[in-house]
């Protein structure tokens, strides 16, 4: 897997940086311009929608501390293992496979599935709360399109888009409820979503934890490859908790 990162990490994209080099800043300063608070060189989505923000430069680390509210974090993702800056401290760091589908195989959909509105929130919350995906927030879905299928009226099974920015869009949240796993329901709502960023002209992309073998076998079933190593780096002020999504609970 080293080889195949060192092929494609930062490659030159049209003369500049590949924009999945800094993809949360492209995100914020594109297709979610509409979501983001600060200004340049320091950006970041509201805490209610998601704990990421951003760094037009990695010299911008110094200003972090001014998008930050009091009792909040952010999280930055970076090549390295970030000291914190000043007035911050550095709560959680941990790795993360960035993997790209230049060519999406999508399994066949079988089941029923639905967009998903601001009146499941509820229900998508107690799923990923259940199976802790990624951080997610009340407002989270905000961020492009999900969908889910359903057992009734429970959500059993889900996925969604994330950053959205020029030519590329990350899924996210692709999950199972725990009673109904191995029947194939996250290939199946990885498709749904990917195959709507397909038809629009973009390439699918996500995140996983590097040690979750098995979520990365059912990506690269669908086409996803290894990209980029990156190093989650969560900040807040002195007294902040992790406790803020359960993702980051124990990390």
């Amino acid at each position: 897997m080293r080889q195949h990162l060192d092929a494609h990490e930062s490659r030159p994209y049209f003369g500049v940086m590949h924009p999945l080099d800094n993809p949360v800043w492209h995100a914020l300063t594109s297709r979610h311009a509409h979501l983001a608070v600060g200004a340049p060189p320091v950006l970041r989505y509201p805490p209610e929608v998601s704990p990421f923000a951003a760094l037009e430069t990695p010299q911008a680390l110094a200003n972090l501390g001014e998008i930050i509210p009091d009792g909040g974090n952010n999280l930055i993702w970076a090549d390295a293992v970030l000291d914190a800056p000043v007035g911050l401290e550095r709560l959680v760091a941990f790795p993360v496979l960035q993997l790209v589908a230049e060519d999406f195989r999508p399994a066949p959909v079988t089941v029923e599935t639905r967009q998903l509105t601001a009146e499941d929130v509820p229900a998508i919350l107690a799923l990923t709360e259940l199976t802790r995906p990624g951080p997610f927030g009340t407002r989270t879905i905000e961020k492009g399109y999900f969908a889910g299928t359903f057992d009734g009226s429970r959500l059993i099974a889900m996925a969604g888009e994330r950053m959205c920015l020029p030519g590329f869009t990350e899924i996210t949240a692709i999950c199972t409820h725990p009673d109904y796993q191995g029947r194939g329901l996250a290939r199946q709502m990885m498709a749904v979503v990917g195959n709507r960023i397909v038809a629009e002209g973009r390439t699918p992309f996500l995140h996983s934890l590097p040690d979750n073998t098995a979520a990365i076998r059912v990506y690269d079933s669908a086409g996803f490859k290894p990209r980029k190593l990156w190093q989650v780096n969560l900040f807040g002020r002195a007294g902040a908790s992790t406790n803020s999504d359960g993702y980051f609970k124990g990390r």
